[in-house]
């Protein structure tokens, strides 16, 4: 278990099948080779919802 999924408190880790591509919280990867498109417009979005990565493609949003 990696150090990152012990202070995550996102639900998806222990999920074997999760919904997302990338934890939204501390962006670790879950599914392998599922990267979706994304735009500025939809990483603004996710990031007034207040994730810190995208759960499409882990980009960090902190920086936006």
């Amino acid at each position: 278990m990696s150090q990152v999924k012990k202070n995550c408190r996102n639900m998806n880790h222990g999920k074997s099948n999760p919904p997302v591509s990338y934890c939204p919280n501390c962006g670790e990867k879950f599914k392998a080779g599922a990267i979706r498109s994304c735009d500025r417009s939809k990483h603004l979005e996710r990031r007034k919802q207040g994730s810190l990565f995208c759960c499409d493609c882990g980009k960090d949003l902190k920086t936006l």
